[in-house]
């Protein structure tokens, strides 16, 4: 214990004598933080007067553009306060191409194309969202013009013969039963956590960076193992370490946050006046606790991971980011504490403390909470101890010759690296462009242009040898028929795993609704269709999934690993939380038909069957999205995906490194065993008889 706290301690001053890591860690927060709200405030306010004194250029096109300026002479008579503050319009002469909105002589387009079929008038408002002028112009505008359409319609009511205002038509009253203070604290749990979180790693990193793979690279790591201490009092001081350091900043943020809200400088918005007893304070410490000892032992573990202090800063942001995707649980609509969600990390505090911050706090799920993600804490801890191991030590040495030799040597220890940052780079396309780009530009995006511009980057790269490393090797003729009959029953068996799961983790419905029309959208064709999301996903998510991250991994994990740790990849690819879950299914299952048949090819063409499965039944109209699948073909699924495997693994060739050793059974006759299955009549020749 006397070994502990001298080390604790030790870490704790090597921090405070570090004048770059103070700096960091308070000086530049507590001056920051206010720096930005101050400028934040007066570009707001700049904004503001901005749109209220510059005149705004609009343009009136169309053949009914004398009705529309009628309806602009009224809209320009609203009230100010009813539409959000005042608007200067200005007319603009001359020729009106899209390219001019947005620029400093025209911000808005007020096109009336006349009547519709239907007889009634039509107006369309065009702006362009990345000038701050032209959009702000047009939310006041489009208020403005809201407010016309009431009174025209109103006043078409009254000339129709309706005797009493229209609000009195069929009048609703709603009342809200909730406290005000519970509202706001509901609100307030859907993202105090990843607020938290955010600010704990940043905090924690400062000291993570340097306690273990900053050691390592300058040396003195060895020299601290080969004293008296042990190496579980190492791994628990420095995590120790990175938790008071995180907590700490922590603190400073929030209490400074406070300063500057009680000065005035920030204003809290009336949906966060949260109002907390005692005990729910406490509550909320007591949850955050385990919270606190994850992120360090995580922190601690990437450390230990990383050679040296530039490879932790490069795991550190899908890290960072990865944490921050659970603690977000607490935003889903319909999930709740208690359900299968409570045996996920991160995932049941934000859902525990969403419930103290509304005022309904689960005592039993809440500790249950706490104690799960508490042991994932000591999980990631014992993790953490096994870096510092001597073989661990080694193996370090056989990547730092790996590096020296570069080429297909060096790829097994980069392999994870390259796949984490083209996940960084698929979650900022996700939130730049989302659904805007439509289905032909996520292809052209994710598919072409990550994954598959990415695999070539790396057989380039690292001169892998593209055959062995995208698994390009002929099969036995049996393999194709048992694919065929996988690919739908394993689809049958997901669909059942996917409603399975929905009992715990429910998925709301619009949300599913919004994902399908996305997929299925108006315009596309067929062939098309099944091109853009079953052949080309097929070939290009295999290439890189279980062609180069496979071939990267197959020798530091064993079989069963190899397959759930590729699938789980997979399904992290899958943006979407509702996602996550069934592609990573389909990923283990794709993982496992390679390793069982040494080829890529099958798993491309289970992969094709199985999107295909989903797609046109749905597209075709022959079977309803939402009808789900009948209880009596899930056996049918399990029994024929079971067929499927068994005869896969009883001609499949395996997979180099994996199921046999490298280089077995390649001799004149083909490469990795082609003629080795086919020649021996004691194996039963091409059918595969005996053992």
């Amino acid at each position: 214990m006397n070994s502990l706290g001298t080390l604790v301690k030790y870490e704790l001053l090597q921090l405070v004598r570090d004048t770059r890591t103070v700096l960091l860690a308070v000086v530049l927060p507590v001056v920051l933080l206010p720096a930005i709200l101050w400028v934040g405030n007066l570009t707001d306010a700049a904004d503001e007067e901005r749109v209220r004194e510059t005149e705004i250029g609009l343009a009136v096109v169309g053949d009914d553009s004398a009705r529309a300026l009628e309806w602009l002479d009224r809209a320009a008579e609203v009230d100010d306060s009813v539409a959000g503050g005042p608007l200067r319009l200005t007319r603009h002469e001359g020729p009106v191409t899209d390219s001019l909105i947005g620029s400093d002589r025209l911000q808005l387009v007020v096109s009336a194309p006349g009547p519709d079929a239907r007889g009634l008038p039509q107006v369309e408002l065009r702006y362009r969202s990345s000038s701050d002028l032209s959009r702000s112009a047009s939310e006041r505008l489009q208020i403005r013009l809201a407010a016309v359409r009431e009174a025209v319609r109103d006043s078409l009511y009254r000339a129709g013969g309706l005797g009493l205002d229209p609000d009195e038509v069929l009048p609703l009253r709603t009342t809200n039963v909730a406290a005000a203070g519970r509202e706001a604290g509901a609100l307030l749990g859907t993202f105090l956590l990843p607020l938290l979180i955010a600010m704990m790693l940043t905090g924690g990193s400062l000291v993570a960076a340097d306690t273990l793979s900053g050691e390592k690279e300058r040396g003195t790591l060895e020299t601290l193992l080969t004293t008296s201490v042990s190496r579980n009092e190492v791994v628990a001081a420095k995590g120790l370490a990175i938790a008071v350091v995180a907590l700490v900043m922590t603190v400073l943020n929030v209490a400074n946050l406070g300063v500057w809200i009680g000065l005035g400088l920030m204003d809290i918005p009336a949906a966060l006046d949260v109002t907390l007893t005692a005990p729910g304070l406490l509550a909320l410490f007591v949850l955050i606790l385990p919270v606190v000892a994850l992120l360090s032992a995580l922190l601690l573990l990437v450390s230990g991971w990383a050679r040296s202090y530039r490879e932790y800063q490069f795991w550190f942001l899908p890290v960072f980011l990865l944490t921050l995707v659970p603690a977000g649980a607490a935003a889903l609509p319909g999930l709740e504490l208690r359900s299968v969600a409570v045996l996920l990390p991160i995932a049941n505090i934000a859902l525990a403390m969403r419930d103290v911050l509304a005022g309904r706090g689960d005592l039993l799920f809440g500790t249950l909470a706490t104690v799960i993600t508490a042991g994932a804490a000591a999980g990631a801890a014992v993790a953490a101890r096994s870096t510092l191991s001597t073989e661990r030590l080694l193996a370090d040495s056989a990547a730092d010759r790996a590096e020296f030799q570069g080429g297909p040597a060096l790829f097994p220890y980069r392999v994870l690296r390259w796949f984490a940052l083209m996940w960084v780079v698929l979650l900022a396309l996700s939130l730049a462009f989302g659904e805007r780009v439509g289905i032909r530009g996520q292809v052209l995006m994710n598919l072409l242009g990550l994954f598959l511009g990415s695999s070539i980057l790396m057989l380039r790269r690292y001169r892998l040898p593209v055959r062995e490393a995208l698994a390009l090797r002929p099969v036995h003729p049996l393999v194709w028929p048992a694919v065929l009959v996988g690919a739908p029953s394993g689809f049958l068996v997901g669909i059942g795993l996917a409603e399975f799961t929905s009992i715990f983790l429910p998925v709301p419905p619009q949300m599913l609704e919004a994902f399908g029309q996305f997929l299925l959208p108006e315009g596309i064709g067929m062939v098309q269709l099944v091109l853009l999301l079953a052949v080309l996903p097929g070939i290009t998510e295999e290439i890189a999934f279980r062609g180069l991250l496979l071939h990267g991994l197959r020798k530091r994990l064993g079989p069963v690993a190899l397959c759930l740790v590729v699938g789980a990849i997979f399904g992290v690819f899958h943006v979407s939380l509702f996602r996550i879950l069934p592609t990573a299914y389909l990923g283990t299952m794709l993982a496992l038909v390679t390793i069982l048949t040494g080829s890529i090819f099958p798993a491309m063409l289970w992969h094709i069957l199985n999107n295909a499965v989903a797609l046109v039944p749905v597209a075709m109209g022959w079977l309803d999205a939402e009808a789900g699948v009948p209880g009596w073909a899930w056996p049918i699924g399990v029994v024929g995906l079971a067929g499927s495997l068994w005869v896969l693994k009883r001609v499949g060739r395996g997979y180099p490194g994996v199921t046999r050793p490298e280089g077995e059974g390649r001799d004149a006759g083909g490469e990795d065993g082609v003629a080795r299955e086919g020649g021996s009549p004691g194996r039963g020749g091409a059918g595969g008889g005996g053992g």
